[in-house]
């Protein structure tokens, strides 16, 4: 070992050692970094542990057991098919019985990081057991009615309501002719919509058009008047409750695309939290669904989701699922067939296999097969037609170009009218437009996806 330097004090003249800085020694570095990846590693498993803790217990809680025959078994890693009730339940209005508002098929696939909703009308003809020809959004309510008589002794009435809307579901949509399945059910009451989106903070929905009802439902069974203005908004639970409920502004397909708008919302604003906070954030949105104080959870499904593979499934696609990218489908007449009967909407079932085609598969410009229509607001003469050609030469399917309808259009628009992801954003980007999820205000077209050149168009 070599000695330490000297050097003579400045004072006394004496000669005194110098001692060498503290260098740490071989392998030090190396046990400080392993020592901090461990206790990283510690961190991750201590919080993994903890999520998984508190997601068991809400399975506890709000995981019912599946009462149909022969159950299907899937799991959402690799491809699994998710019917959404909402329910339309009065507990202190019991004589009123309990019915399925709403209808959403969602299917999810973790490995191919997609999902695609396909939103079912409730006033779908099907025929059911016992009833006859009938609405789809009764089958909820006979299942409920009848549970035990349908599906054996100690099942519950909710049980019973989610097997035969599955059922129906299945005959609607002639799933088993694809060898598919209704894999799981998940029912969510008003109050547990409200409270996902409170536990959340809220959530920011943008408004296509300003909207009227003067004859929204009220829980007492009276009417009150709602009004949305247009462009985006925060909106709490019970807020964005009335938007995705309300239907007198346009109809029950109009209500449809506000569901499916809100559930995206939900997802982005999940999504917008960084790590800590999405992990913070999972016992407000436990607490919203598992109940209180012995009342029935505002939510129930038969979906294990403590079990590992959907764990991890759900998680996957909550973190890494582009909200934009979501297929948003909707059975109406723009898309298929339809006759009526009375109030009974009788759906073409070549023209529903055909809209399946395009749910079963991942949203892509290939699969979409969208078409595309311009329309010129700018006052600048021949305009659409220019951008038509070359939207043409980049590859999308243009329709004749046409003026747009008087109005105020400060930016150029893109409008999803027909749940093509894909295409919607790619054009969207293309134009350096705004993205608008619905129908253009005052608009007619035959198109799946409409541009409004506005007055920054060709800036």
């Amino acid at each position: 070992m070599n000695p330490d330097p000297v050097q003579r004090d400045a004072y006394t003249g004496e000669t005194v050692a110098v001692r060498s800085p503290l260098r740490p020694r071989p392998g030090t570095l190396w046990r400080r970094v392993r020592l901090g990846l461990g206790l990283a590693l510690v961190a991750v498993v201590l919080g993994a542990g903890i999520l998984y803790w508190q997601v068991h217990r809400l399975a506890a809680a709000i995981t019912v057991s599946e009462v149909r025959a022969n159950p299907p078994l899937a799991t959402p890693l690799v491809g699994a098919n998710l019917l959404l009730i909402g329910v339309d339940a009065r507990p202190d209005h019991p004589e009123e019985g309990v019915r399925s508002d709403t209808l959403i098929l969602v299917r999810l696939d973790a490995v191919g990081r997609w999902v695609s909703l396909l939103s079912i009308p409730r006033d779908s003809q099907v025929d059911l057991p016992d009833v006859g020809t009938t609405k789809i959004n009764v089958a909820y309510g006979q299942g409920y009615a009848y549970a035990e008589e349908l599906y054996g002794k100690g099942t519950s009435p909710a049980q019973g309501g989610m097997a035969l809307a599955a059922q129906t579901v299945e005959q609607l949509l002639d799933l088993h002719r694809r060898g598919m399945r209704v894999d799981y059910t998940a029912q969510v009451n008003f109050d547990g919509f409200a409270g996902v989106i409170d536990a959340l903070g809220g959530i920011t929905l943008d408004v296509p058009a300003p909207m009227v009802d003067e004859e929204y439902p009220t829980p007492d069974f009276g009417t009150m008047r709602v009004e949305f203005a247009a462009g985006p908004q925060r909106m709490d639970g019970a807020r964005a409750l009335i938007y995705a409920r309300t239907r007198h502004a346009d109809s029950d397909f109009g209500r449809a695309e506000r569901q499916q708008q809100v559930l995206r919302a939900i997802l982005h604003e999940f999504q917008t939290r960084n790590w800590p906070s999405r992990v913070g954030a999972v016992p407000a949105l436990l607490g919203s669904v598992a109940g209180t104080d012995g009342a029935a959870p505002p939510v129930l499904t038969t979906m294990p989701i403590d079990r590992i593979d959907v764990l991890l499934g759900l998680v996957s696609l909550a973190g890494g699922l582009d909200p934009e990218a979501i297929g948003q489908l909707r059975i109406t007449p723009d898309v298929v067939g339809m006759t009526e009967d009375g109030s009974n909407l009788i759906w073409n079932p070549n023209d529903i296999q055909t809209l399946l085609d395009a749910f079963m598969a991942p949203p892509s410009e290939a699969s979409e097969k969208a078409t595309v229509q311009v329309f010129n607001a700018t006052g600048e003469s021949g305009l659409a037609r220019t951008v038509s050609l070359e939207l043409e030469a980049a590859g999308f399917r243009i329709l004749v170009p046409d003026n747009a309808p008087v109005g105020d259009y400060p930016r150029t628009t893109v409008y999803d009218l027909a749940g093509k992801p894909a295409t919607s954003r790619r054009l969207a980007k293309t134009l350096k437009a705004d993205l608008v999820r619905g129908a253009a205000p005052g608009l007619q077209s035959q198109a799946d996806v409409v541009v409004i050149l506005g007055a920054d168009a060709g800036k």
